[in-house]
């Protein structure tokens, strides 16, 4: 099959041909072709070159079979391998909404580019969920799934081209980007909340976890140190297999140091929680809390400490604890490490927040030793 690839400004094309070698064997070679520098031109000219490979070879394009039964063997031979179990459910629904605002594609050969534009426009404009306005970054998700589904569609021979390229997502002006707490709101979150809540606050914000990492933590994922003096007390994120929770990616497997402010706060309601149930924060029937009780009670309190929602949320814990970081004189290097990124320009760009004419101060690292020149020979 042909695949597209970069190098420089220009898009390849890679293909196998027949050929013959010098003992008159018929072989496969590879070829690789400069197409264009425009990645559209190319995709077309990878699919035609694909069509072509398949027609020598014999192999034809599952072009025929019905829309339903074409994302019945991606959800079977891909989803169920890949993607966790809330993943799936999401993505039957998305599949499901498709469906209604496209009813004209019946077959897998009639999703294509066009068919995803057509679904993002109209979702755009219905942009209703529970009778509350659609955010872009929502249908970019969806578009997410779609566009997926097409390019293993692709590969998989029931789509002449991969449209995953062709279909370009909403820009997110329309989303705004969650702020830092305040001291003041700290003080305010801490001193209105009780357990659970007041402890997932203060891994959120002293120690960069998400709300699903702390949702799943165990008793046995805390490591307390003999010496506190020497050692240092940690927690272990790790997937969790036999609960069926998984952490957001590979990079996200890590130990998190307890900040010393809290290691007697939080060794305390270990031991209790530890005679209760083995979960660290659990409500009153004893069961573990989930990351959607966790975001409802937290904007009932926003609500009521009047916090801006569209500025601040649980997550925001997270930005909080890498603005400190850097504030402190912290490397981008271990933020991102501690945050579980797996690249430190997610944490410079997404999770920090650099105040007005910050970067002014630029001019006091450099430090440069020669003679200043006299005033008279200005």
């Amino acid at each position: 099959m042909a695949f597209v690839y970069k190098r420089g400004k220009i898009y390849y094309v890679g293909y196998r041909v027949s050929a013959v070698d010098d003992n008159g064997n018929t072989i496969r070679k590879q070829v690789c072709e400069p197409v264009s520098p425009d990645r559209r031109a190319a995709e077309e000219f990878c699919a035609r070159k694909t069509l072509n490979e398949y027609a020598a070879r014999g192999k034809t394009l599952k072009r025929d079979i019905p829309i339903q039964e074409f994302y019945e063997e991606y959800r079977k031979n891909h989803s169920v391998k890949n993607k966790r179990d809330s993943t799936i459910k999401r993505d039957d629904i998305v599949w499901k909404t498709f469906k209604e605002i496209c009813p004209n594609v019946k077959f897998a050969d009639q999703f294509d580019d066009a068919a995803l534009n057509e679904y993002m426009h109209k979702r755009l404009k219905q942009r209703k969920i529970d009778g509350k306005l659609l955010r872009k970054a929502s249908i970019n998700r969806d578009m997410h799934l779609l566009k997926h589904l097409a390019k293993w569609g692709y590969k998989n021979r029931y789509l002449s081209s991969n449209y995953y390229d062709l279909v370009d997502n909403f820009s997110e002006n329309d989303s705004q980007k969650k702020r830092a707490f305040t001291d003041d709101e700290i003080q305010k979150i801490i001193d209105n909340t009780q357990y659970p809540q007041r402890e997932a606050h203060i891994l959120s914000i002293w120690h960069g976890m998400r709300a699903g990492e702390i949702c799943a933590l165990e008793c046995s994922d805390f490591v307390w140190a003999r010496n506190p003096n020497i050692e240092r007390d940690y927690i272990k994120v790790r997937n969790k297999s036999h609960l069926g929770r998984f952490v957001k990616t590979s990079h996200s497997e890590r130990d998190i140091p307890i900040h010393p402010m809290w290691r007697d706060h939080l060794y305390k309601v270990w031991l209790k929680a530890k005679e209760k149930s083995n979960f660290f924060l659990v409500t009153y029937l004893n069961q573990p809390i989930s990351p959607s009780g966790l975001t409802s009670s937290t904007r009932k309190l926003f609500d009521r400490l009047q916090l801006t929602k569209y500025e601040v949320s649980f997550h925001s814990g997270r930005h909080t604890y890498a603005t400190r970081i850097k504030d402190g004189g912290g490397s981008l290097y271990m933020a991102s490490k501690s945050l579980g990124h797996s690249n430190t320009r997610i944490t410079e760009e997404v999770y920090t927040d650099f105040k007005p004419h910050e970067h002014f101060n630029v001019v006091d690292f450099i430090k440069i030793d020669v003679k200043k020149p006299k005033i008279n020979d200005i």
